[in-house]
């Protein structure tokens, strides 16, 4: 595999250097040749030896003659445009071709476009430059997400609506329908409607795409400046006219803002190209605001700080240090640190001043578009200043900055657009051809709608057997005299069964679905548990035609950063002299307020506020607390963040922010303390207290050496912050790594501020005599830097210290095994890390072997058999199976339940299936908890009974009580001094190196980002003599790189171990809780990211992608036998051996596996069997690849792609379901996706509520549909036996065309809206049940013939029972209208029960109204249309009902049964298949039900429902109107009650927000203001606001028997609670006084 890496590096380098000599022929082609070349050897590279670089050259072409022969036709192919007809298809396919130039794209840097170089290469029509490939100018920078355009939008949707059967089925009956003579129902019954419903599809999908315009177009019309250059006195160009008078003043007001601070800084004569007021006066060169859409090719752009990069661009020049810029690219490839770009130095040198940007005159060649991200070839070709030869000089991507990406800590850059739009590099990543998504339950529709079409069929033939069979009995042998032996033919009669049959099949199917889905789409938008109150972001839908398939998902693939992620990295513990620490000062575990920066939206404020513990501290009240609020002057510190680049602190540090939540013996690890184990961490709040007590201890000294260290280490840039001038503390750190800058916002909590750095001078401000005394100012001299690359792994640094002339001191950190390889005691190190892994092992060991056997018992237990399946693993892993433990509950409390099993085993309750649930933490906690104990117990053997290991027998004090304890030492000194230890053990090595090796093991399994810190003293002669080897190796011309590694570590050899510190990459609020539920649910969870491998399994560990007892595969090329890997891994899944896999792959292995498809097959059938999957450095290209891949190899499963950047859009586009998170960095993922959310928390209850509810109300809308269908149209069939298959209708037409439209839509509309078959409590908590729209359990086709047969057996009851009971009995008319209307009653009636209360779990006023409405429709149906119809011949409907039938009382007793009959079939037949064969929705159904289930059930959701709880609502229209209405007097008082009422919900807010945290602490919205409204002994308040019943205990009841209860309620009493809220003795008074009542009646 690495012959083959080499191999490609060497056939880029190939292409590279063929690309140069490409160009250079093309432009030197003369005698001179051999002088030319000279001068690209002199600027290319140094060759001592002509004739070795001709060898070399001859190589190159030698090598690369096979690679040129191979793409030269593909090559002269693509370089030909494409003709008229195959643009105008591609159009409409919305395609694109890829299209090569000859050598490259060349494109003229010059800003005046007067110039003749410039119209070389533009157009004098347009005066934009010219695309060679199609001699048209350039595209432009417009980007489009929609899928149709305005000629592509009616073929794609012909197409898209033909795919459904139905729709293909109906279109060709209409064509039957209109052949003269064939058609019994008319001729235009049928074209008609289907034209109108397919046209609202369209239209619906029309307005969808409409929502992608508009959104197109609000990122289209995005404004950046661009520089152009006007020639005074010439007459005005298009582009200067365009700048108006107005526009002008505007910008040389921004330019003279812009200047002050220039000037100030370099004077009168500042010359640079940021001189905005000279660019203007002397060379003429204006700004003018265009529209990102209207950029081309060639202009020069300007940039300012935190702009995002509107095209790709070349850059040309920045104010930044060393010519650099920094850019953030995280919406590109998902990685967090800032990218160093610059310009290149020659061109640098032309632009950086102000007169070389206004007449800069060269040329770039630069690549075609492509989709590599990571690459860029390109030429700057100019002319020498001496001999005016051309110059060529190689660019590279640290030239360019691309879309998407934003500019940090730069204030000015001009770069020159080189790819614009749909060219840009994340464009090209992107899905050109989005496909039109359809859901895989319309693939089963359509199936179903194949057999309908069948069933039609044999219906319609075997109805004209029965008339061929009759014509010969009756009309052949003239036994029906009276039809004249006449017969209309045979295709007339089979044509005009199909047409009589077709509405089996119901034509409305399709547009009546999507009515519900526009309904169900709304639903979800107005859930307020899915709404962001930060970003005030609620759920959106872009599109409603896979509703359902949000309730099917069984993979998910999510982006990291953004997504999973808060992009914020917060130092959150530490590791020191063998203890460790917790840093709790994190923003996210406050109250957070975010405040609006005037400056840039994208600034979040955020305030520490933690009043209710100064009293408990003597520290001073600031009296601006109430102001800090806002972010502004404000006593304690504040944090402001621009991305993850820069941080801005106002205020000094204090020990109030130190303090975190409160009580700091409560922030421990999750292992509880015991007398026997280690201790609950203590925090830093602790750890500064003690070092200001006793500044003079050994523990003190190193802890402050510590914190030096983090506050001397790093490469962040102080800068003062002018947004406050008048407070020196608020100073901005800069930095390219959002590490470092958690390391220095660290030391600045904790005393140690970075305050200015000037030159090699780093100036830090401490508090040596606390935070409220006065600060002390030290300057340290910083010698070298050796910077960090990831072949070193580590960075360091040599400082000159204040007071230690003879010596210097070099501080190194990095990961801790090259950090552990440059110990002086380097042995011990490793010994000792040997002994933790063989622990660590050990114990991973253990819990993988504890998970093995719950599953094992679980499986028993779900199969009913004590033979372990042998393909465990296989079962648990595959997405085709459902939920163990849900088929244990199952089996348990069904009433088939045996009792072979092991009573322990049994899973009879909701306590025990949630305990099930959550044992394998409970054990896997104590299998850790052993494991540490069991080290203790060692450290404790081999180091002595000290103080600091046996810590946990010492009094655990907290820092507020005073008590006194051994002499007058205070209990939490004591508890302090135990859990520090003493001196000689602090200066153990063995015993720190060991215990700091436990700290890394604990804080990389809890997923976060490990460092170590060294130190080395270094004698100043020994650091003179490196120094000058240093700098020799940083002045090198050649291996310069190499050599600065080589010498750098020379240095760093036998340090001393400092510490180790923890990083959190900070998820975002329920990001693990989500992804836990998830997994349960039995979806597969991927993480796609572009970012570092490491980032990326610290962040699966985090979000539990990765648990302690995960194997944790790693695939990279250089594995020797890959495909040998792959398969051993894949057999150890299938034998059951592996608890919990997941693979770990990078883009250049899946870059592998993609030009070989037998490598790619075999890794996505590893892939379906693991648990999870990482994918790190994967371009946006590859993860759009790694989804279609899962998609395509198991078609019947549903995808998720979840995303917040532009790098994400292809792979939501490929999903079948994309979700976009509306996120602090742009819309661009959103603005493609299907749905969007603010947050990933709200994806739970946007599949397991909503998604499930979408799958079920969807699905019993179409079994509804085609029931309803079946049952009344086969009434038509069995009538047809009574009419010599004449074809004759039972019904009469009128009502016949209204069946579908008046009396039954209501009822199927209802359960497809609105159906809940369960609470969303229950589908929140037990996230299994999930498992039935992922395994398609509630619609398949099963089911559907369960409902037809049901349907079928239905319509012969009642048409048979309606024969004999009216049709062969009746005595006052049984002619053909009495009998169709018994059956058309009995229908109706049958139908809407069925629907509305048989199927249906919430049955609410919408389901009695639509009963009524249908039903006592038809009763008026029946009333009025003898009014309106004229006497027929056939249909006594004039006088039927009114003069015959109607007056006989038989005909309502047929009625009646023929109604109540099929009903009680139908409850009787649905009863006994949940007694016998219970779903899972049927045991939960009945469990929810249980008041202490609930309970369980609402503190399991609390989570996800808690806004829609807790939040105030305002009042329903309708009760606001009734209330005008009805309640005159309540508008005089309504002044004062809406006030009573707003102080009661106001002071049930406060109490909600102050413990949000704690579901047990929760009052529900009605909880404050029903507080003393019931009795609180009886009843108990859950967070919803229902009130249940208190489960009372004997001694409960012996008190209340003695009478020392209290009735707590007033006489206010909601009216819900009239009845259910009484005293006992209440109610035996009313039961006593009706008894006392009867007996006087009786007397």
């Amino acid at each position: 595999m690495s012959s083959s890496s080499g191999k490609r590096k060497r056939s880029v380098s190939l292409r590279t250097q063929m690309f140069n000599k490409h160009l250079y022929d093309k432009f030197y082609k003369r005698k001179d040749q051999g002088i030319e070349m000279e001068d690209i050897q002199e600027n290319g590279g140094n060759d001592s030896d002509g004739n070795n670089g001709n060898r070399e050259e001859d190589e190159i072409y030698e090598e690369y003659e096979e690679e040129l022969e191979e793409d030269e036709e593909s090559n002269n192919r693509s370089t030909k445009p494409p003709g008229t007809f195959t643009r105008i298809l591609d159009g409409i396919m919305n395609r694109t071709r890829e299209i090569h130039s000859k050598d490259g794209r060349h494109i003229p840097i010059i800003l005046d476009h007067d110039t003749a170089e410039y119209k070389h290469y533009s157009s004098p029509k347009w005066d934009q430059l010219i695309d060679e490939r199609l001699g048209v100018p350039y595209c432009k920078n417009r980007i489009t997400s929609s899928r149709y355009t305005v000629y592509t939008f009616f073929p794609r949707q012909i197409y898209a609506q033909f795919s459904k059967i139905a729709n293909a089925y109906f279109f060709l009956v209409a064509i039957l329908q209109m052949v003269p003579g064939w058609s019994t129902t008319g001729t235009y019954t049928t074209i008609i409607p289907l034209c109108v419903f397919m046209s609202i599809s369209m239209a619906r999908e029309a307005w969808d795409d409409f929502r992608r315009h508009r959104l197109d177009k609000e990122e289209n019309e995005k404004e950046a400046e661009v520089l152009l250059k006007i020639k005074v006195g010439s007459r005005p160009s298009s582009q200067e006219s365009a700048l108006s008078k107005s526009t002008k003043t505007e910008h040389a007001r921004s330019f003279a803002s812009l200047n002050v601070t220039n000037q100030s800084k370099s004077g009168p004569n500042f010359t640079q190209f940021n001189n905005f007021e000279m660019l203007k006066e002397r060379h003429s060169v204006f700004t003018e605001k265009k529209q990102w859409q209207n950029l081309r090719v060639g202009d020069f752009v300007l940039l300012k700080q935190d702009d995002w990069v509107p095209a790709d661009m070349l850059l040309l020049a920045c104010d930044g240090d060393n010519n650099e810029c920094y850019v953030e690219t995280m919406a590109l490839d998902g990685e967090t640190n800032l990218k160093s770009r610059q310009p290149h130095l020659e061109l640098c040198k032309l632009a950086r001043s102000a007169s070389g940007l206004a007449n800069i005159n060269t040329k770039v060649t630069v690549e075609d578009p492509n989709i590599d991200l990571y690459n860029f070839e390109g030429n700057l070709e100019m002319r020498g200043n001496q001999n005016g030869s051309l110059l060529k000089f190689p660019l590279g991507p640290e030239n360019v900055i691309y879309r998407g990406s934003i500019l940090r800590n730069t204030q000015n850059v001009v770069g020159m657009v080189i790819f614009t739009g749909e060219e840009t590099k994340i464009r090209m990543n992107a899905l050109k051809n989005p496909r039109v998504k359809a859901p895989k339950l319309q693939r089963i529709l359509n199936g179903i709608v194949a057999f309908m079409v069948l069933v039609v069929a044999c219906v319609s033939f075997f109805s004209y057997l029965g008339h061929v069979l009759v014509n010969r009995k009756f009309i052949d042998q003239n036994q029906a005299w009276y039809l004249l032996q006449t017969d209309a033919g045979v295709a007339p009669t089979i044509m005009s069964f199909i047409i009589m049959y077709n509405t089996m099949i119901p034509l409305s199917l399709y547009v009546t679905m999507e009515i519900i889905k526009v309904m169900q789409s709304k639903l979800m938008e107005w859930d307020i548990d899915m709404y962001h109150a930060e970003t005030n972001t609620p759920c959106e839908s872009r599109t409603a035609t896979i509703l359902e398939e949000l309730g099917q998902v069984s993979y998910i693939f999510s982006d990291k950063t953004g997504t999973l992620t808060e992009n914020k990295m917060i130092f959150r513990k530490f590791s020191l002299c063998g203890t460790s620490w917790l840093h709790d000062v994190d923003p996210g575990d406050e109250p957070i307020k975010a405040v609006t920066s005037r400056v840039n939206n994208d600034v979040e404020v955020i305030s520490y506020d933690s009043r209710g513990i100064l009293d408990q501290f003597s520290l001073q009240n600031d009296s601006n607390d109430d102001h800090s609020v806002h972010g502004v002057f404000a006593g304690r510190k504040s944090v402001e963040y621009k991305g993850n680049s820069t941080a801005t602190y106002t205020g000094r540090p204090s020990m109030k922010s130190l303090y975190g939540k409160g009580d700091p013996t409560l922030f421990s690890t999750k292992t509880p303390q015991t007398t026997e184990g280690p201790a609950p961490l203590k925090t830093s709040y602790e750890l500064i207290e003690y070092v200001q007590k006793h500044p003079q201890t050994v523990f003190a000294q190193k802890a402050k050496f510590f914190i030096l260290s983090l506050a001397l280490c790093h490469t962040c840039l102080p800068k003062r912050n002018e947004n406050f001038p008048e407070r020196e503390d608020a100073i901005e750190y800069q930095s390219s790594s959002p590490d470092e800058l958690a390391l220095v916002t660290a030391a600045r909590d904790l005393g140690y501020m970075v305050f200015n750095r000037n030159a090699q001078s780093l100036t830090i401000k401490t508090f040596p005599n606390g935070f409220e005394d006065e600060p002390q100012l030290d300057d340290y001299e910083i010698l070298n830097y050796i910077d960090f690359n990831s072949q070193r792994k580590r960075m360091s640094v040599l400082v000159k210290m204040p007071n230690e002339p003879d010596r210097v001191l070099l501080i190194c950190k990095g990961a801790d095994n090259v950090i552990f390889e440059r110990l002086s005691n380097r042995d011990v190190a490793f010994q000792k890390l040997n002994e933790v892994n063989a622990n660590t092992k050990e114990r991973k060991d253990a819990e993988a072997e504890l998970i093995i056997q719950q599953r094992m018992s679980l499986e028993r237990l779900a199969n009913e058999d004590d033979v372990i399946n042998n393909k465990l693993r296989s079962s648990l892993s595959s997405a085709s199976k459902g939920s163990l433990s849900l088929q244990a509950v199952r089996k348990s409390m069904s009433r088939n339940a045996n009792n072979r099993h092991d009573p322990e085993m049994q899973i009879d309750s909701i306590d025990q299936f949630l305990n099930t649930i959550k044992r394998n933490d409970d054990e896997i906690g104590d299998v850790i908890n052993q494991s540490r104990k069991s080290l203790h117990k060692q450290q404790q053997e081999k180091y002595g009974s000290r103080k600091s290991v046996d810590h946990g027998q010492a009094s655990n004090g907290s820092p507020h009580k005073n008590v006194s304890q051994h002499g007058g030492v205070p209990s939490y000194t004591n508890s302090i001094l135990n859990y520090i230890g003493d001196d000689n053990l602090m200066s153990n090595e063995e015993f720190v190196i060991e215990r700091t090796l436990q700290a890394i093991d604990e804080f990389s399994t809890e997923g976060l980002r490990t460092l170590l810190y060294s130190y080395k003293w270094i004698s100043t002669s020994e650091y003179d003599e490196w120094a000058q080897r240093y700098h020799k190796a940083k002045t090198s011309l050649t291996n310069r790189k190499t050599k600065i590694d080589e010498v750098g570590e020379e240095i760093e050899e036998e340090l001393h171990l400092l510490g180790a510190t923890a990083i959190e990459d900070k998820l975002q609020e329920g990001v693990a809780e989500s992804i836990e539920k998830i997994r349960r649910a039995g979806i597969h969870m991927w993480m796609l990211t572009g970012d570092k491998r490491e980032t990326a399994i610290n962040i699966g560990y985090s979000c539990k992608l990765i648990y302690d007892y995960s194997t944790v595969v790693i695939l990279t090329t250089n594995d020797e036998n890959i495909v040998s890997k792959m398969n051993v891994i894949t057999q150890e899944i299938e034998s059951g051996n592996v608890a919990h896999c997941v693979i770990v792959i990078d883009g250049a292995t899946l870059g592998l596996f993609e030009n070989n498809p037998t490598l790619m097959s075999v890794f996505i059938e590893l892939c379906t069997k693991t648990d999870s999957v990482i994918c790190c450095r994967a371009s946006p290209s590859q993860k759009a690849l790694m989804v279609s891949n899962i998609r395509n190899t198991r078609k019947n499963l549903v995808t998720l792609a979840i995303g917040d950047g532009a790098n994400d859009i292809a792979m939501i586009q490929s999903a079948d379901i994309g979700i976009g998170i509306a996120g602090k960095e742009g819309l661009q993922a959103s603005r493609s996706s299907d749905y969007s959310i603010a947050q990933f928390r709200f994806l739970t209850k946007l599949l397991f509520v909503h998604g499930r509810y979408n799958y079920i109300r969807t699905s019993k809308f179409v079994l509804c549909t085609f029931y309803k269908e079946i049952a009344f149209y086969l009434t038509q069939l069995i009538y047809q036996r009574y009419t010599m298959f004449s074809g004759t209708s039972l019904y009469e037409s009128w009502s016949l065309s209204v069946f579908n439209t008046l009396f039954t839509s209501l009822p199927v509309l209802c359960i497809g809206m609105f159906e809940k078959d369960l609470k969303p409590v229950t589908l929140l908590t037990v996230p299994e049940l999930y498992t039935t729209g992922r395994l398609s359990q509630a619609f398949n086709l099963s089911i559907f013939l369960q409902w037809i047969i049901l349907g079928t057996c239905n319509s012969l009851l009642i048409t048979f029972l309606n024969v004999i009971a009216w049709g062969e009995t009746s005595l006052s008319d049984n002619t053909l209208y009495p009998l169709g209307v018994v059956n058309y009653t009995a229908l109706i009636f049958l139908i809407n029960i069925k629907c509305q209360f048989v199927e249906t779990h919430n049955r609410n006023w919408l389901a009695f109204t639509s009963v009524i409405i249908s039903c006592i429709g038809w009763l008026l149906w029946c009333c009025i249309i003898p009014r309106l119809q004229k006497a027929g011949k056939i249909y006594d409907v004039q006088h039927g009902l009114y003069e015959t039938f109607g007056n006989d009382i038989t005909f309502y007793a047929t009625v009646l049964v023929l109604i109540s009959l099929p009903i009680m079939v139908d409850i009787v037949y649905k009863t006994f298949i949940v007694m016998i064969r219970p779903t899972d929705t049927d045991i939960f159904a009945r469990l929810e039900q249980r008041s202490e289930v609930r309970k369980k059930l609402e503190f399991g959701a609390y989570n996800e429902m808690k806004q829609g709880w807790t939040w105030e609502r305002d009042p329903g229209t309708f009760k606001t109107y009734r209330d005008r209405v009805f309640s005159p007097r309540s508008r005089a008082n309504s002044s004062a009650s809406s006030k009573n009422e707003s102080q009661m919900e106001n002071g049930r807010t406060r109490t909600n927000t102050t413990s949000t945290s704690d579901p047990e602490n929760i009052t529900s919205n009605k909880g404050e203001w029903a507080l003393n409204n019931y009795d609180n002994d009886k009843y108990e308040m859950l967070p919803s606001g229902k009130l249940i019943k208190r489960q009372i205990a004997e001694e409960d009841i012996d008190s209340n028997k003695n009478g020392k209860s209290k009735d707590k309620r007033t006489s206010i009493i909601p009216k819900k609670l009239r009845f259910t809220l009484k005293d006992n003795d209440e109610e035996d008074e009313e039961i006593r006084a009706i008894i006392e009542q009867r007996m006087h009646d009786l007397e």
